[in-house]
């Protein structure tokens, strides 16, 4: 079970902390400044602070001295506050079993602890404040903070990556067969990377598609977002990244791919692996899990069968 924040709460959370390590300089954070302090894919950006400035946890100002900066101090801004400011807010939208017998229609066993794990789990946000998250984040750059023994990460490198494909179907058509694609992405994933952890269930590769966070307007109609896991390779690698549809013409339209690359070093490797290496790495599996992908939805739209039980050679092998 996932508990993490979408890539949308992580970007608005990465952008509240810039704002408030940035707070008692009293000047505003321009959308480059942003950018270089988070990793934030600069395509991004601009809608990560707006949904900061529309829940009035932020402030924008045009002009030379203008930017970004908190409406209030950061020791007066929960965490809850700005999870909900990119996620909506934090409940259960259905019941934990929903699905059960008839009588479970008005309640189910689970739903007291299931409610109150989410209001603990509430709480806890709305104790902790920016300023709280600024100094860990102060912290941690500067080597002090002790990592937690359930750490995520081991060494992690975050690479920028972007790139796109042109796809033989018109917007509405790809969208269509992107939002189809369900388990056929992980076969992708697994032949994006040459067959990394294959054979070994506990290694392969697992790629997640899901529409942009709701309510945020036209553009998101056109953006999914992307996960791709990929524990088989090396030390493991994690992809992060939106995907835009763009119209070329009626016919036509362009896949564009926009997120990070994270690189883990390999458990008991001595040594940092080189920055061209990394960089090299993920371009090449970004391009062809993104090839692959406008191929499966092309094929997916002309009616073929699932290239998972087609002949090798045909669809998946694609260099």
């Amino acid at each position: 079970m996932d508990m993490s924040l979408s890539k949308r709460g992580d970007y608005v959370m990465r952008s509240a902390i810039c704002l408030a390590r940035a707070f008692d300089a009293g000047e505003g954070r321009k959308i480059r400044e942003v950018v270089a302090e988070t990793e934030i894919p600069a395509t991004f950006a601009s809608q990560i602070l707006a949904d900061l400035v529309r829940a009035g946890l932020a402030t924008s100002r045009a002009g030379r001295r203008g930017g970004y900066r908190l409406a209030r101090e950061p020791g007066r801004i929960s965490a809850l506050e700005v999870v909900e400011a990119a996620e909506g807010p934090l409940r259960a939208e259905r019941c934990a079993l929903g699905d059960g017998p008839c009588r479970w229609d008005a309640v189910c066993p689970l739903h007291e602890t299931w409610t109150g794990a989410t209001g603990r789990v509430r709480e806890l946000l709305a104790e902790t404040t920016l300023a709280e998250l600024a100094a860990r984040d102060r912290a941690i750059e500067a080597g002090t903070y002790e990592v937690p023994p359930d750490s995520h990460r081991m060494a992690p490198l975050a690479r920028s990556v972007a790139d796109f494909v042109q796809v033989e179907l018109g917007e509405q058509e790809l969208l269509r067969a992107l939002r189809g694609a369900g388990s056929r992405l992980d076969a992708l994933a697994e032949h994006a990377v040459g067959g990394a952890g294959a054979g070994t269930p506990h290694l392969a590769p697992h790629a997640m598609l899901a529409p942009a966070a709701r309510g945020r307007g036209a553009l998101e109609s056109r953006r999914l977002e992307l996960a791709v896991d990929l524990p088989g390779l090396d030390g493991g690698a994690r992809l992060e990244a939106g995907l835009e549809v763009r119209a070329v013409d009626a016919d036509r339209s362009e896949l564009v791919l926009d997120g990070v690359w994270h690189h883990r070093r390999a458990e008991g490797a001595t040594a940092k692996p080189r920055d061209e290496e990394v960089d090299l790495e993920a371009r090449q599996v970004v391009r062809r899990f993104l090839r692959l992908l406008a191929r499966l939805a092309e094929d997916s739209a002309a009616g073929a069968p699932d290239p998972r039980g087609r002949a090798a050679g045909n669809v998946l092998p694609l260099n």
